[in-house]
């Protein structure tokens, strides 16, 4: 109706978003994931998983004048876009800009095009921000987000793209800073609760709830990485990804030996250590340290 209407300010805009296509209609293989960004541990661990039904594996579909508002991707992961349709236009700023779009409350900017932004009482350091990146992305042409970098996105056709959220040995130190963070606040948030009982596990809780993750589920995702290369190194095979390429074992060992080094600052976290959870998983930290320890040594 949008569109017939000859794109009606009068009539809402819709944008479908987030749509978790290759989630819900597996058997429909419609696309290639490039082999650039086939590395990816997020979808890999998701779509193993029979506890839950999700996965960072997006369609949009939207009219022109519809858009995505000022924002970075979830866990500090990479993305990555193609056009199948359309254009889109890209903004995009390094990361540390962004706190020049943040208000006085700490808020982010909803649009980075907004003359609000100009009120210095509000917006104080606005007048600072230095580099923002302008993108014309056209039909068949992939882009990719990195790590922090926010970003906000306009169609400028009627477009639909494929979008993935991803991370892998080139940027798990990054999530792993970012669930730190996200920890810092959710506690700093609520530290006149800290004399309630299991305080360190309602600030898990809250930390699922806000960031999508919780640090007994990053120990789990991170085991299941390292525990599934090395089952391909010890049977000297590729490790099979996408379905469509394959990861030989100078990749496999990357992954283990970046994954393992996130492992271990995860282990010596303090704020780990206090959770009821780590009594098991030191044990299974500890185990698997040692059969990495093997496998690479035999390599």
């Amino acid at each position: 109706k949008y569109m017939s209407s000859n794109y009606s300010p009068e009539i809402p805009c819709l944008y479908l978003k987030d749509w978790h296509f290759t989630r819900d209609f597996p058997d429909r293989n419609v696309y290639r994931v490039p082999h650039i960004f086939a590395s990816d541990w997020l979808n890999e661990y998701f779509t193993s998983r029979e506890d839950v039904q999700d996965d960072y594996r997006f369609i949009y579909m939207g009219p022109k004048g519809s858009w995505t508002p000022f924002h970075a991707d979830v866990f500090s992961s990479f993305s990555w876009s193609v056009n199948l349709c359309g254009k889109k236009r890209w903004l995009l700023f390094p990361p540390g800009e962004e706190k020049h779009l943040t208000d006085i409350h700490g808020n982010l900017a909803y649009d980075v095009e907004d003359p609000t932004l100009k009120n210095r009482d509000r917006f104080e350091s606005y007048q600072k921000l230095k580099t923002q990146l302008e993108i014309i992305q056209n039909p068949g042409e992939a882009i990719f987000v990195p790590s922090g970098w926010h970003h906000q996105v306009w169609n400028l056709d009627d477009t639909i793209s494929i979008n993935h959220n991803w991370v892998n040995g080139c940027n798990i130190g990054k999530m792993w800073n970012s669930l730190r963070g996200n920890l810092a606040a959710v506690k700093a948030e609520i530290s006149d609760c800290q004399d309630m009982e299991e305080w360190e596990e309602h600030c898990q809780i809250m930390l699922n709830a806000s960031f999508g993750l919780d640090y007994k589920q990053f120990c789990s995702f991170l085991l299941y990485i390292i525990h599934t290369r090395l089952i391909h190194l010890s049977e000297n095979t590729d490790l099979k990804v996408y379905g469509n390429w394959f990861m030989g074992v100078n990749h496999l060992k990357f992954d283990i030996m970046q994954a393992k080094l996130t492992l271990e600052k995860l282990a010596s976290d303090s704020d780990f250590n206090k959770l009821n959870y780590f009594c098991k998983a030191e044990s299974d930290i500890r185990v698997i340290m040692e059969e990495i320890d093997t496998a690479l040594d035999r390599k």
